[in-house]
């Protein structure tokens, strides 16, 4: 468990956090240089917060109030670094059992053995890292820092350094370890998909502040403010005026469409902002009967644009009545792009599902308390 609500202060830049983390995976999301790395270096005694408290498993480790303050060799903390931070000059048992040198001999052993074994070294013992692939390198720095037994594991973009192949296989990896180790593990990352696949829940950053903490699935489809919007992926963030209130649903009329989205506390005149996320948009195909789902919030328009991404299209699409360069950015796979023969140029009906269509609280709040 950990219990954190610090503030911290270096220059110009000041970070304020408070949250909680159990038994599991809990990413720090946010852009660079929004005061995530530096949160791992106050849990870690790396860093002295100014002001707050540090609590793990139980034990306070840092509280201002009460001038407690840990060092970082009595928090029993793991931590990852980005670039792993191995010794070249030592062997691969070697680095791993460097934390243990106040351990007897046979315990040592015993531990640098174990996170051998839980990490799929075996074999590499006595290599140098410079004799090690990225990947085992990272399992290196991994094994290192469960040796000590931690009480919490930090994750400093452990997976930037590699490719995306080895990526995904180490990922896969570090989630089977992680479940046998039942261990509270902060994981920072400014990749959304890393930290969408490793935690279920995400705490998104910016600029040294909490913008939205909940569940990977909330934080995605049901973004708190415009910012983690656009952090997350939801391209398409537009302003209206709600026309009318219904028991099921609310008609929203921006400048150049109206939609239908789900019923939240708003009124009738109210201005608010509403968003969708690009995979959420499906472009209709043609000639074919209609779902009772699919037909709801259909635009007509034209592809003014389009990009290929490998699985998938991102389209560009200006609806009919618009001026706009174009109005919605659509996420289609590859294999459907091929199948409805789009293309830049091709008119198109497409449908917003009203379930996906959020209001963001943020904006809609703000216009209440005026």
């Amino acid at each position: 468990m950990l219990e954190l609500d610090i503030e911290k202060s270096l220059g110009d830049f000041c970070l304020q956090v408070s949250f909680s983390a159990g038994d599991n995976m809990v990413a720090l999301f946010g852009p660079s240089g929004s005061g995530k790395s530096l949160t791992l270096h106050c849990i870690a005694g790396l860093v002295t917060p100014d002001n707050g408290a540090i609590v793990i498993d139980g034990l306070t480790v840092f509280d201002s109030q009460r001038r407690i303050n840990f060092p970082p060799q009595k928090r029993r903390v793991g931590y990852v670094f980005q670039n792993y931070a191995l010794f070249p000059h030592l062997t691969v048992e070697a680095n791993i059992g460097y934390g243990l040198h106040q351990l007897p001999g046979h315990k040592r052993r015993s531990q640098v053995e174990e996170a051998i074994r839980r990490v799929r070294l075996e074999g590499l013992e006595k290599r140098l890292p410079r004799q090690l692939s990225g990947g085992q390198q990272q399992r290196v720095a991994l094994a290192r820092t469960l040796a000590t037994q931690p009480r919490i594991l930090l994750l400093d973009e452990p997976f930037s350094a590699l490719d995306s192949a080895v990526r995904g296989r180490l990922q896969s990896e570090l989630m089977q370890l992680l479940r046998q180790l039942s261990i509270t593990t902060i994981l920072v990352t400014h990749n959304l998909p890393e930290a969408y696949a490793l935690s279920e829940r995400m705490v998104v950053y910016d600029a040294g502040r909490i913008l939205q903490d909940g569940h990977r699935d909330e934080v995605l489809y049901k973004p708190r403010t415009r910012s983690v919007a656009r952090f997350t992926g939801t391209k398409n963030i537009f302003r209206g005026m709600v026309q009318s209130v219904e028991a099921e649903h609310v008609v929203i009329q921006s400048n150049a469409f109206s939609v239908m989205a789900p019923t939240q506390s708003c009124r009738v005149g109210q201005e608010v902002e509403f968003c969708i996320r690009p995979e959420s948009i499906m472009v209709v195909k043609p000639a074919q009967p209609l779902k009772e789902a699919v037909k709801e919030n259909l635009l007509d328009g034209v592809i003014v644009d389009q990009l290929p991404r490998g699985s998938v299209h991102s389209l560009y699409f200006r609806i009919s009545s618009s001026s706009q360069d174009y109005d919605l950015e659509i996420e289609v796979p590859s294999h459907a792009y091929e199948r409805l023969g789009l293309a830049a140029g091709k008119a198109v009906t497409v449908s917003l599902k009203m379930n996906a269509i959020h209001i963001i609280p943020e904006h809609r709040d703000a216009l209440r308390e005026r």
